[in-house]
């Protein structure tokens, strides 16, 4: 029988109440803000009165699975609402050149490094019985906030590192086309990599949505920048200006007597 001396029990102790497993051996250490080697973005839970409402939604997928239950379709948007967030998340990251994609601290191995970054979301503001139906996702409904967290994990444990609240921001900078085009595709392929339906969201539902996800990608960007994560953009050089060719000297004119 093995036997443990006091400062090793003291040690165990310590390990528990820091949040780390003690299988695997991990060391007494928690992890650094060494870049990671991946970013996962958890599923959000949803408050009681933060309500996604989206009945084309709900028909289209009718139309093509067939009908279900009348509860069942609070709970079947709000998930693909889910989705849509976390997809959004992922293809920023991506495209600001971060390996990022849907996950949960359960899928980590103790070697794995990793960025988990998850978050609740809740009313904006105090619920009455005026507003109750107000919080959400589609016509008449908004003032919704994402309470955020982001956990660092290595093989020496896990640490907070983040925490911070996003909200939608109401106007953003246009972009072009192929821009645009190449974000769709990277958040449809996230929204198919996490098992959930590839049916749209209405424009009222999928826009807000979009926009709360890059709220929370910029925090989670800053702070990335601010670990020295992100690979400086390289400026490309000024266009070279000609240099005009040197001017020839004028010709001396020959005076009219010849001399």
């Amino acid at each position: 029988m093995r036997l443990f001396t006091l400062t090793s029990i003291v040690a165990i102790a310590g390990l528990v109440s820091g949040g780390c497993t003690i299988s695997g051996g991990l060391q007494p250490r928690l992890a650094g803000t060494e870049k990671p080697r991946v970013i996962l973005i958890s599923d959000f839970t949803f408050a009681s009165d933060v309500v996604a409402v989206d009945r084309g939604y709900t028909a289209r997928l009718e139309r093509k699975i067939g009908a279900y239950p009348a509860h069942e379709r609070r709970q079947r948007t709000n998930e693909r609402v889910n989705d849509e967030i976390v997809a959004t998340i992922v293809a920023s990251l991506r495209e600001a050149g971060l390996e990022a994609q849907p996950g949960a601290e359960d899928s980590l191995t103790l070697t794995q490094s990793a960025l988990v970054v998850s978050g609740s979301l809740r009313p904006g503001e105090a619920v009455t019985a005026k507003n109750r139906n107000s919080f959400g996702f589609g016509s008449g409904r908004g003032h919704v906030v994402a309470a955020m967290t982001g956990s660092q994990f290595s093989a020496g444990g896990k640490r907070q590192v983040l925490t911070f609240d996003a909200e939608p921001v109401k106007r953003e900078a246009a972009v072009p086309p192929k821009v645009a085009a190449a974000r769709n595709a990277e958040i449809a392929a996230a929204v198919a990599a996490s098992g959930g339906s590839n049916e749209k969201l209405s424009p009222d539902v999928e826009l807000p949505a979009r926009r709360l996800g890059r709220a929370i990608a910029d925090r989670v960007l800053a702070y990335a920048r601010e670990q020295g994560w992100l690979t400086p953009a390289v400026a490309e050089p000024a266009p070279a200006v000609p240099t005009p060719p040197p001017s020839e000297p004028p010709e001396q004119s020959l005076d009219r007597s010849g001399t």
